[in-house]
C-alpha cells in the first residue's frame, strides 16, 4: 500500500500549504484552518506520493472518502492520471468502494479530462456562498433593507454594546457563547463532527492560523463571536459565527462588524456552506451570495453486485 496517511498537527500547516496555495483554491474546505479545527483523532488524515497531497476523510457514520488528489504544481498536473490510480489502489487495499468529495474547480476539470470513469454528482448541501464584502460592510439597497434595520434595532435597544477584536483572554467568554448556542440547537452532527472541539482549536491556535476574530460585548457580556481569515488575496472567509439567540440582530452586527473591521481589503467573503439546514440556507440565502462555490461528489461508475469497482486489475477487488 503505497500511502502512508498521517494525523493533522499544527507544524503540518507549512506542507499542506506547499500543494493548495499555488492553485488559489476558492473552496473553504481546503484552507489548512479547517482541516486542522475539524480533523482531530485521526478523522482527517493526510499523505504525500509523486508530488500529490492526498487527503482521507473518516468521520463517524459517514461514508469513507478522499479529498481530489493536488498536485504540487504544473508539471505535476500532467500525472494527474496517476494520481487517481495511487488512490483507487488504496480504495482496493483497503476494501472501500472510490470516492472523492469537494470535487470544485480547478479539480472539477481536472476529473473531466484525466479521470472520464468518475461521475460528478452535484452536492447542493455543501455549495459556498460568496458576497462582495462591499456589500456585507455597508448593506446598502432596498434588498438588505431588513438588514441594516436589525442593526438599528440592537444599537438603539442597547447602547452599551460594543464590537470588540478577540484576544487570548476572550477565549472562555467565546467558549460560553459557543455553550449557550449549542444547549438550544438540537443536531446530531455538533456531537458526530466534535463541532465544540473545533471551535476550541480554533480559539486556542489563532494566531498560529492566522485567524482574526470579533465579539459583541453587551452591557460587559459576550453575546456573539466570529472566528475568520484572509483566504486568498481577494477572499476573506468566516470559519465560526456564533450567538446567543435571545437577542434580535445579533447575528446580523457580528457580521457587519467582522467585515468592516477585517474584510475591507478583500474583494469576497466566503461565508461557507449551509450543511442543508434550512434555517441556515434560508439566512444565507436572504444575504443574496454574489456567487456559489459548486461542488461534487466523484463516483467510479462501474461497480459490481458489492459496490467495488471491476476489473480494476491493480489488487484483490478484481477477484472479489
Amino acid at each position: 500500500m503505497q500511502l502512508k496517511f498521517k494525523d493533522i498537527e499544527l507544524s503540518d500547516k507549512a506542507i499542506v500549504e506547499k500543494y493548495t496555495k499555488p492553485w488559489n483554491i476558492e473552496n473553504a474546505e481546503f484552507t489548512f484552518t479547517n482541516i486542522f479545527i475539524w480533523g482531530a483523532e485521526g478523522k482527517i488524515q493526510y499523505a504525500e506520493s509523486e508530488g500529490f497531497l492526498f487527503m482521507k476523510y473518516e468521520f463517524p457514520q459517514e461514508k469513507k472518502f478522499f479529498w481530489p488528489p493536488i498536485p504540487e504544481n504544473e508539471e505535476r498536473l500532467a500525472n494527474y492520471k496517476r494520481a487517481i490510480e495511487i488512490s483507487e489502489e488504496y480504495f482496493c487495499e483497503k476494501g472501500w468502494e472510490p470516492y472523492f468529495r469537494s470535487v470544485s474547480e480547478p479539480f472539477r476539470t481536472w476529473f473531466e479530462e484525466y479521470a472520464p470513469d468518475y461521475e460528478l454528482k452535484e452536492n447542493r448541501e455543501v455549495f459556498e456562498y460568496v458576497y462582495l464584502s462591499e456589500k456585507m460592510i455597508h448593506l446598502r439597497g432596498k434588498k438588505l433593507h431588513s438588514k441594516r434595520n436589525f442593526i438599528n434595532r440592537i444599537r438603539a435597544n442597547y447602547p452599551q454594546l460594543q464590537y470588540e477584536d478577540i484576544k487570548e483572554e476572550n477565549i472562555e467568554e467565546c467558549l460560553a457563547v459557543y455553550d449557550r448556542w449549542a444547549s438550544t440547537h438540537f443536531a446530531e452532527t455538533i456531537d458526530r463532527w466534535d463541532e465544540r472541539g473545533s471551535v476550541v482549536r480554533a480559539l486556542t491556535n489563532m494566531k498560529a492560523l492566522g485567524l482574526t476574530g470579533g465579539m459583541i460585548r453587551i452591557d460587559g457580556v459576550v453575546k456573539a463571536f466570529t472566528v475568520g481569515e484572509r483566504k486568498l488575496p481577494t477572499m476573506s472567509q468566516i470559519h465560526i459565527e456564533k450567538a446567543d439567540r435571545d437577542i434580535d440582530g445579533l447575528y446580523q452586527i457580528i457580521n457587519q462588524q467582522y467585515a468592516e473591521h477585517h474584510c475591507a481589503d478583500t474583494m469576497y467573503i466566503n461565508r461557507e456552506e449551509d450543511m442543508g439546514e434550512e434555517g441556515l440556507r434560508k439566512a444565507k440565502m436572504s444575504y443574496f451570495p454574489d456567487k456559489m462555490i459548486e461542488k461534487y461528489n466523484a463516483i467510479y461508475k462501474a461497480k459490481s453486485e458489492n459496490n467495488f469497482y471491476v476489473n480494476c486489475g491493480k489488487c484483490k477487488c478484481a477477484q472479489r
